[in-house]
């Protein structure tokens, strides 16, 4: 297992922002950047493009509007959370004009370049189950309900202190956990809030030792990206 600790070289501050950047590197290919932000009220990222990346954006601590290009708005909270296909090139912005947001946003190359863009959304009604993951994106044959153009996972856990929870894990995968907040342990490695663990196969079972937000990616190894 390769842990990484939040380091404070990590942390960017622009303004409003407070940017956690890690890097998962090589053994993870496609999964270039994570980012944990903290967004001030009223911060707000500028129109801005992406062109041939997998944009996944999930907040779990207040709420973010993404206004795309043509006007149209998305309130993104702990109950809804988006992948924008960048494709041949897409512009929007983001920001947080309601309250103090906590927000992931990872960067996932695709298997091919181009391709109309596209913006979707996912939404759970009853908001993030306890001890229990969810799928919330995945390749397009999946049964993800925001579909990517790449042979990635992406699954969330709210996991209460004290329960125990087994780590998803596919042959021929990848994994890599990151923890937005709480405390867990995963095996014998206690994880503080921005702390990431990676595993090229199974990670050991998982157990919170205060209640927890956790992110899952699963990444096939030896995929090809542009």
């Amino acid at each position: 297992m390769n842990v990484m600790r939040a380091q404070r070289d990590q942390l960017f501050e622009y303004g409003p922002f407070t940017i956690r950047r890690q890097r998962p590197g090589e053994a993870l290919g496609p999964l270039t950047v994570i980012d944990q932000m903290s967004l001030k009220m009223d911060a707000r990222i500028p129109m801005h493009s992406r062109q041939d990346e997998e944009i996944f954006s999930y907040v779990w601590r207040g709420s973010a509007q993404h206004l795309a290009e043509n006007g149209d708005k998305t309130a993104l909270n702990a109950k809804r959370a988006m992948v924008v296909s960048a494709g041949s090139g897409v512009r929007y912005e983001e920001s947080a004009p309601f309250v103090e947001t906590e927000m992931l946003q990872a960067y996932i190359r695709p298997a091919k370049s181009g391709g109309a863009p596209r913006t979707l959304d996912f939404t759970r009604a009853d908001g993030v189950p306890l001890n229990a993951w969810t799928l919330l994106a995945g390749p397009e044959t999946s049964d993800a309900p925001l579909p990517l153009g790449q042979a990635v996972f992406i699954y969330d856990l709210k996991v209460e202190r004290g329960a125990q929870v087994e780590v998803p894990h596919l042959a021929g995968y990848s994994t890599w956990l990151t923890l937005l907040d709480g405390i867990v342990t995963v095996g014998e490695e206690r994880l503080l809030q921005g702390d990431s663990i990676s595993e090229q196969g199974a990670l050991p079972v998982l157990r919170g030792e205060r209640d927890a937000t956790v992110i899952a990616f699963l990444v096939s190894d030896g995929v090809t990206f542009v």
